[in-house]
């Protein structure tokens, strides 16, 4: 039981950490895709309102 618990604890850590990882990368995503928007006349023209 007590190995059980300590398998369970380590793979909490693990899945702690590869989330707080892939949180990172998407912030860093989001602010590429902002980027992209800003540059872009595409989505510029979109904030409007006008078609899609």
């Amino acid at each position: 039981l007590l190995k059980f618990v300590s398998d369970l604890s380590q793979r909490v850590d693990s899945v702690k950490e590869e989330s707080l990882k892939l949180r990172s990368e998407n912030q860093v995503l989001g602010q590429y895709i902002q980027n992209l928007m800003a540059s872009s006349s595409v989505f510029q023209s979109s904030n409007t309102g006008g078609k899609q």
